[in-house]
């Protein structure tokens, strides 16, 4: 028997779905010994959990995990709604990760505050949110796995090859493709006015059409995360194209760091998330014509200045945000307010 603590994860998307914090934050807590049980939303009864690593089981049949063991566990919740499964006054130790502003989400939202101990705000918009609503507040940002964008060892996937040798640069996208935060229409323009670049973008794409985009506009789809820094490795360019509103002004997108962590220049619009960086790190915008001006300035840096030199100073710098510096204070939260 474990005298580590349980964690219960109640996951908002899939495992092998767009890997992120959640995945990232249940690797951790297990390779410190901790008995990991994550529930996929997905639910089909009668399959057997899946053990994905040390300590770290996916549950599609959640009626599959002992019950014995998660009675007293510390759960991670990141979905509103799931807030209606958790009973007042348990033994539970309930931990709210908070990753988006969720506006359509008031009411569940505020029951899960009053059931959550701890808060976890990845940016400081959501921490200015959520302020005053719950006691206890941990601002923990986002981070990444600094090995697995560091391994250069990966093999060019060939369509990457075939893309690069078409055009003078390459600007790249990684993440979920959704209209509601992605301004797609500056990615057409961009492609427009600029015919000799080429625009890669890789992952889920909700609702959006490539059949009349440009033929330098290139739709990857999803791409594992284990292959994903041999596609990223082939951009000259990582390009954040978020539209400002609330969703993006309280987003600390993983891909920022991912591509630092593979020595991109990051082009992002001039959001909160980036104002703490500058050249030749990240390159803000905040209109069209601002963003071929960044690239263009991106592009003539890596010039100038030398691309190895560059990427090896990005580098250095996202050492200092990788997934261990950034949960480990989250320990040391746990030890004083529960049992581990």
């Amino acid at each position: 028997m474990t005298s580590k603590r349980h964690i219960v994860c109640l996951g908002s998307i899939d495992w092998s779905f767009l890997f992120h914090r959640p995945q990232q934050l249940m690797l951790f807590l297990a390779r410190q010994g901790h008995p990991v049980h994550y529930r996929n939303p997905s639910q089909v009864y009668g399959i057997e959990p899946e053990e994905v690593a040390l300590n770290l089981w996916v549950y599609t049949d959640f009626d599959r995990v002992p019950r014995q063991d998660i009675r007293s566990a510390i759960y991670v919740v990141y979905f509103p709604a799931h807030a209606a499964w958790l009973d007042p006054g348990a033994e539970r130790f309930v931990i709210y990760d908070c990753l988006d502003d969720f506006p359509g989400f008031t009411e569940h939202e505020r029951l899960l505050l009053t059931r959550a101990d701890l808060v976890l705000c990845c940016s400081q918009k959501l921490l200015e949110k959520q302020n005053g609503k719950h006691p206890h507040l941990m601002f923990l940002p986002n981070g990444v796995d600094i090995d697995h964008y560091h391994n250069e060892g990966l093999p060019a996937p060939p369509e990457m090859d075939e893309i690069r040798s078409t055009g003078e640069a390459v600007v790249g996208f990684t993440g979920a493709f959704n209209t509601g935060w992605v301004d797609t229409e500056l990615i057409y323009r961009l492609a427009e006015a600029r015919p000799q670049w080429q625009f890669v973008i890789i992952g889920a794409n909700y609702a959006w059409s490539f059949s009349q985009a440009p033929p330098n506009i290139h739709y990857l789809g999803t791409r594992s995360y284990e292959y994903l820094p041999a596609y990223v490795h082939g951009f000259d360019i990582g390009l954040i194209p978020f539209r400002d509103n609330a969703i993006s002004q309280a987003a600390d997108p993983v891909k920022l760091y991912e591509y630092i962590a593979a020595g991109l220049p990051v082009v992002s619009r001039n959001l909160p998330f980036v104002r703490g960086f500058s050249r030749p790190v990240v390159y803000p915008y905040s209109d069209f014509e601002g963003c071929l001006t960044a690239i263009d300035q991106a592009l003539s840096d890596k010039q100038e200045h030398g691309d190895e030199v560059l990427r090896q100073r990005r580098r250095g710098l996202a050492r200092t945000f990788s997934w261990d510096r950034r949960f480990h204070p989250l320990l040391a939260i746990l030890k004083e307010m529960t049992w581990l």
